[in-house]
């Protein structure tokens, strides 16, 4: 991590602004869950601003019996498959308990292009009223939650290798940016490389590149879920 900081063994990542940079030893294990924008904080209970450009110590946020009990369960699960079963059974246990923090905003996910002043109206809210709680629900304001929305989605089809023009000038008009200054800045911004860079690496099997080397189906499974649970997914890698 940046700044020679240790990742804890049990870490909360919130909303990014901006790339980390790390270190694994080979034969590392990573073992990571992906949530639904917005359902973080149903799981945890605490505004999902305070965890925005940090990585948390999971053990600062659980209750301490919730805490020790995970880890004596990891410590005894036999293999991979077990120890999925034990991170996705606490994070569901977590999500039953009633948590009078906060009142997450749930936001339809066809009405996200509204301006703020729309969607305080639709939801009943004042418009700074309705900005705060959309910071506490997702981590980031309406705005910055959009660009990562134009972003993800460009990010997907770079991955995939599907551009939607031939040009890097016109994908970038076809994935909402302005220009392709814009759309290079962002993808510098979250991963240190242009999207050419990208798909050179990602097509080159370049070894530092593997968190963005999936397939469709493994993306469809990881990113695009159908079903209204808000614990996308669970899922293990190990650094070879």
């Amino acid at each position: 991590m940046e700044d020679g900081q240790t990742l804890y063994r049990f870490a909360i990542v919130g909303p990014n602004r901006h790339r980390s940079l790390g270190k694994a030893q080979p034969g590392s294990r990573f073992m990571s869950t992906t949530f639904r924008p917005g359902k973080l904080s149903k799981i945890l209970g605490y505004p999902v601003d305070e965890f925005s450009d940090a990585v948390i110590n999971l053990a600062d946020v659980l209750p301490l019996s919730h805490y020790t009990e995970v880890n004596e369960k990891l410590d005894a699960a036999n293999g991979t498959a077990a120890q999925l079963d034990v991170v996705q059974s606490m994070l569901l246990r977590l999500r039953l308990l009633e948590k009078p923090r906060i009142a997450p905003l749930d936001i339809p996910y066809h009405w996200i292009n509204k301006s703020a002043q729309e969607l305080a109206d639709s939801l009943g809210l004042g418009t700074r009223q309705f900005e705060r709680r959309f910071l506490a629900s997702f981590g980031l304001s309406l705005r910055s939650y959009k660009q990562h929305l134009r972003y993800g989605a460009s990010l997907t089809q770079v991955m995939l290798g599907r551009l939607p023009a031939k040009t890097w000038v016109e994908c970038a008009m076809s994935f909402g940016y302005a220009d392709q200054a814009h759309m290079n800045h962002d993808f510098v911004r979250f991963t240190g490389h242009t999207p050419a860079q990208l798909m050179r690496g990602i097509a080159a099997k370049d070894p530092a590149l593997w968190a963005f080397s999936f397939n469709e189906a493994e993306l469809g499974k990881l990113f695009i879920p159908t079903d209204e649970i808000d614990v996308v997914s669970v899922q293990d890698h190990i650094i070879a």
